[in-house]
C-alpha cells in the first residue's frame, strides 16, 4: 500500500505536456470505438469453460446493461465480466472523457521496443502506457491488491482505418513482492455489424498457481438494438 500512495503521489505533480497529449489525442483517434448513438446489440452466445459449455442469448447495452439468461454462475459471470470490458472500450466516448481528464507528460525518449513512456498523472493508478506507430503498445496500472501490465500482440485495422486489437496478454503483479502472480493470454474477433465491430469470439488462456485453465465465448446472429 505504501508503493501505492507514494507512486500515486508522485503523478499528481506533472505538468501537463502539449506534445504528450497530442501524441495520446492521435493514439486515442485511431482507435476503434463503436459509433456515436450506439444502441447496443444482441446475439446468441455459447461460453465454454474447460470444457463446460452453455448456451444462451445476450443482450448488452454498455458495461453495466449486460443480460444474458444463462444460469449457471460460473458462465454468466465469465460471460459478464468480459462483455463488460469490450463495451467499456468499445463504446463511444471523447478524448476529454477518457485519457484527456488527466495530466499526460513523457517518461522517457521513445527508445524501448514498444515505443515511448507516456505517463498518465492523477488517475489513482499511477498508470503509463507506451505509444508507437500511433498505437497504444503497453498499458501499466498499479491498485493496491496488485499491479499489471498489459502487452498488445496483434492488432487490425477496421474498414474506418482504425485500429481494433486482436491478440494481447496480461501479467498480474504482486505489488511488494513484484513477483508473478497470473498470466493471461487474450484472443479476440469481431464482426461488422451496421457501423460497429461487435465482438464475435474470445479466448482466454489463464495460468495461475501452475494450472492452466482456458474459456471462450462464441457470439453469433448479432442484432443491432
Amino acid at each position: 500500500m505504501a508503493t501505492y500512495t507514494k507512486e500515486k503521489d508522485v503523478a499528481t505533480t506533472l505538468e501537463d505536456d502539449a506534445s504528450a497529449r497530442e501524441a495520446m489525442q492521435e493514439v486515442f483517434s485511431n482507435t476503434a470505438r463503436w459509433p456515436a448513438g450506439f444502441g447496443g446489440f444482441k446475439a446468441d452466445v455459447t461460453a465454454n469453460i474447460n470444457g463446460a459449455e452453455q448456451k444462451g442469448t445476450v443482450t448488452v447495452k454498455g458495461p453495466k446493461e449486460i443480460e444474458t439468461d444463462i444460469s449457471d454462475e460460473k458462465a454468466k459471470g465469465f460471460l459478464t465480466e468480459n462483455l463488460a470490458s469490450i463495451a467499456m472500450h468499445r463504446g463511444p466516448r471523447s478524448f476529454d472523457e477518457s485519457d484527456g481528464k488527466y495530466k499526460l507528460n513523457f517518461g522517457d525518449d521513445g527508445t524501448h521496443p514498444l515505443g515511448r513512456k507516456l505517463v498518465m498523472g492523477g488517475d489513482g493508478m499511477s498508470s503509463f502506457y507506451r505509444i508507437k506507430d500511433g498505437r497504444i503498445q503497453q498499458i501499466n496500472r498499479q491498485t493496491p491488491r496488485f499491479s499489471f501490465s498489459i502487452n498488445i500482440e496483434e492488432s487490425k485495422k477496421t474498414q474506418d482505418d482504425k485500429f481494433l486489437t486482436r491478440k494481447y496478454s496480461v501479467f498480474y503483479f504482486n505489488p511488494e513482492t513484484k513477483g508473478l502472480k497470473d498470466v493471461e493470454s487474450y484472443t479476440d474477433g469481431y464482426t461488422r455489424v451496421g457501423e460497429a465491430d461487435l465482438p464475435e469470439q474470445r479466448r482466454i488462456i489463464n495460468c495461475e498457481e501452475g494450472a492452466i485453465s482456458v474459456s471462450t465465448m462464441t457470439l453469433s446472429n448479432h442484432k443491432l438494438l
